[in-house]
C-alpha cells in the first residue's frame, strides 16, 4: 500500500529531489523508487481524479493503485523527471479507464452477468456510466486516428487531457520547447475537432 504524502504539491526542492531520485532509481535503488512514488502519490491522485472525474472515492484509489502497480512493474529505468513519471502515469491511467470502459459496456451488452430488475436510479445509474464509457471508448479511437498522422498529437492529449500535466509540464514530459508543445496541443484540439465532425 502506498503511503499519502504530507505535501500536496512538491516544493522546487522537492522536484530536485525527485530527479536526484529518479537517478538513483535508475541504478537499482528500490528504495529511491519508493520515495518517489511516495513523493508524488498527491500528483497521482490528482491525475486520477481528474481522468476519472465523477468516480466515487474508492474508484479513484483504485485507479492511482492500479497505475502504481503498472509503473512498478516497469520501474524508473527510463523515467527522468516528475514530468516524465506523470506524463507515463497519464498514459497508464488512460489505458486502465479504456479498459474499464470496455468492461462496462460487456456488462451493459449482457457479458455472462446474471440479470436484474434494477429500480429507476439504478437505471439512471447505469445509463450515465454507460454513456461514459461510450465516451471514452469514441476518445480512445480518436486517438487512435491522430496517432496515425502524428504520434505526438496523441502524446500531448494524453499529458493536457488524461494527466492534467500543465503547458510547461508536457513540453518538459516530451522533451520540447514550450512553443512546440502549445503548438502541438493546438493542432491536436483542431484535429480532434475534425474527427468529432467526420463521424457526427
Amino acid at each position: 500500500m502506498i503511503e499519502r504524502p504530507e505535501r500536496t504539491e512538491p516544493t522546487l526542492a522537492g522536484i530536485g529531489e525527485i530527479t536526484v531520485l529518479l537517478g538513483r532509481a535508475r541504478g537499482g535503488d528500490d528504495a529511491a523508487w519508493d520515495r518517489v512514488v511516495h513523493l508524488l502519490y498527491a500528483d497521482l491522485k490528482r491525475l486520477a481524479r481528474r481522468a476519472s472525474a465523477g468516480a466515487a472515492a474508492q474508484e479513484v484509489t483504485a485507479l492511482v493503485h492500479d497505475c502504481y502497480l503498472r509503473l512498478n512493474r516497469s520501474g524508473a529505468d527510463h523515467i527522468e523527471s516528475r514530468a516524465h513519471f506523470l506524463s507515463l502515469a497519464s498514459m497508464v491511467m488512460r489505458q486502465l479507464l479504456i479498459n474499464h470502459a470496455r468492461d462496462h459496456l460487456t456488462q451493459k451488452r449482457g457479458g455472462d452477468q446474471a440479470h436484474t430488475t434494477l429500480g429507476k436510479a439504478d437505471l439512471d445509474i447505469a445509463q450515465a456510466v454507460y454513456s461514459e464509457a461510450e465516451e471514452l471508448l469514441a476518445i480512445d479511437a480518436a486517438l487512435k486516428r491522430l496517432g496515425e498522422t502524428d504520434a505526438r498529437l496523441v502524446r500531448v492529449v494524453e499529458c493536457r487531457l488524461f494527466g492534467g500535466l500543465s503547458e510547461e509540464e508536457t513540453a518538459t514530459a516530451m522533451d520540447l520547447p514550450l512553443r512546440s508543445a502549445q503548438r502541438l496541443w493546438q493542432r491536436a484540439r483542431a484535429r480532434l475537432r475534425d474527427l468529432a465532425d467526420e463521424t457526427g
